[in-house]
């Protein structure tokens, strides 16, 4: 739905500037990236205010964002599962209860599995002179959370460092 919307869009684009800088397909892929992440914004609030629980839902949402930035990882194949299913995710992720202990330990598999593995190049990453300290950032980033000490946060960085992990066939690429 998101892809065909996207393709749709930026079609209507070129046809009103067929001179414009991109092509359809390099239109329809920007375009697409921000459809989902806004898409994927407003289902997270929606769901979050189903649960009751917006404001974290939202804290597990812009957590996973910013550590998916530098760390990369696995995308869905559709832009509309990944909205509806990152969505549900931090939606959910503020009606799991852990101790302090759980999110300590849970904070240190993601910093060890982001240690290991990040970054895991993806379309999100692009060149450039930060290529040399993605991992840094990354584990720097993981790391607050020994400071902030939140379970929303540490869930959000366990589901973002899962994604870091290789994977053979699936939905994901």
């Amino acid at each position: 739905m998101l892809e065909k919307l996207s393709k749709r869009i930026a079609s209507e684009i070129k046809k009103a500037d067929p001179e414009g800088p991109g092509s359809v397909e390099v239109l329809t892929y920007a375009i697409g990236i921000k459809l989902n992440w806004y898409s994927g914004l407003i289902l997270t609030i929606l769901f979050g205010w189903i649960v009751g629980e917006v404001l974290n839902s939202l804290l597990a949402f812009f957590s996973f964002v910013v550590l998916r930035k530098f760390s990369g990882g696995l995308h869905f194949k559709s832009l509309t599962v990944c909205a509806i299913f990152s969505a549900a995710l931090f939606a959910t992720i503020p009606l799991i209860h852990l101790g302090h202990d759980g999110t300590m330990l849970l904070t240190a598999i993601s910093a060890v599995i982001v240690l290991y593995v990040a970054p895991r190049k993806s379309m999100d990453l692009n060149p450039s002179r930060l290529d040399p300290y993605l991992k840094w950032i990354s584990l720097a980033i993981v790391l607050i959370n020994f400071i902030i000490q939140s379970p929303v946060i540490a869930l959000s960085f366990a589901a973002q460092s899962i994604l870091l992990l290789p994977r053979k066939g699936g939905e994901c690429e």
